[in-house]
């Protein structure tokens, strides 16, 4: 994921911790982001420092970490509400055809009067003062993330409990806008989503193989396709797909000379590790 950053800054009757908001002059919001192998589904750590008043309200019960969802092609919008600090985002496939928008925030759950005080690390130009949280107000604002491309939004990852198994399979979904499920060995499955520390540029290779072999099945199954209802293009998920590629310049699975691991690691690059230099080879 990739964050986006804030271009204005918000005003508000009331301190809220926000970027280039001085009312908590040592205060900072931050949101850790991690897919779920799966599809559709994200954890959210929401870190709160420097900003007593606002981890106050949210460990009372009175506010609550949030999460926005947003799909602007499809017009989707949802808001998600995390107990405590920590929570699970999902949204549907049927409006995946275009990388979600995070938008993490903390917001109140009822209307607060609060005299402020230096206990709450505000600014001293806040002190003495007494301010309402009016209910469903936002009193912080993280910055936006969003997923890398829309090609990562259309993998469904499943387990394979079959024994005789292979390593991973794809087949196209044309249900719910369009996805694919990609089955994986259980082993596999597993440590897609728990790699470990120092194999998190290993699970990413294997997701780029992943999406390689899904634009593949693509360029098979709809390359040559010119019934319009047989077409990639009665599938909302793979026209936001198409016009991502044509943003980015790419040949995209029904033009002739279209190549699914160019398209694959243009998309979603792999990640080279810093070379050791003490252990370099020559």
């Amino acid at each position: 994921m990739m964050p986006s950053s804030s271009e204005t800054v918000r005003s508000f009757p009331y301190p809220a911790l926000d970027e280039g908001n001085l009312s908590f002059p040592n205060g900072s919001y931050e949101s850790e982001f991690q897919a779920v192998v799966g599809g559709c589904t994200v954890h959210v750590q929401h870190e709160i420092q420097g900003a007593p008043l606002v981890r106050r309200l949210v460990e009372e019960g009175k506010a609550a970490c949030s999460c926005v969802v947003a799909i602007p092609v499809t017009g989707y919008r949802r808001l998600f509400l995390a107990e405590g600090f920590r929570q699970e985002v999902r949204w549907d496939k049927a409006f995946a055809g275009e990388p979600p928008v995070f938008q993490p925030q903390v917001i109140c759950l009822e209307d607060i009067e609060h005299t402020l005080n230096e206990d709450d690390g505000v600014h001293k130009m806040w002190l003495g003062q007494r301010v309402t949280f009016p209910k469903g107000g936002k009193i912080s604002l993280g910055s936006s993330y969003r997923l890398l491309s829309s090609m990562q939004s259309l993998l469904s990852f499943e387990k394979n409990t079959d024994k005789e198994a292979k390593q991973m399979s794809v087949s196209a979904c044309s249900e719910e806008g369009f996805y694919f499920k990609v089955f994986v060995h259980a082993d596999l499955f597993d440590f897609l989503n728990q790699p470990g520390e120092g194999n998190h540029l290993l699970r990413h290779s294997i997701m780029v193989h992943a999406a390689s072999a899904c634009f593949a099945l693509l360029a098979r199954q709809y390359g040559d396709s010119e019934d319009e209802e047989d077409s990639w293009r009665a599938h909302p998920n793979l026209r936001a797909l198409a016009a991502e590629m044509e943003n980015m310049n790419l040949t995209a699975w029904y033009e002739d000379d279209f190549r699914p691991e160019e398209a694959a690691t243009e998309m979603w690059p792999h990640r080279i590790p810093a070379l050791d230099q003490e252990n370099e080879d020559v």
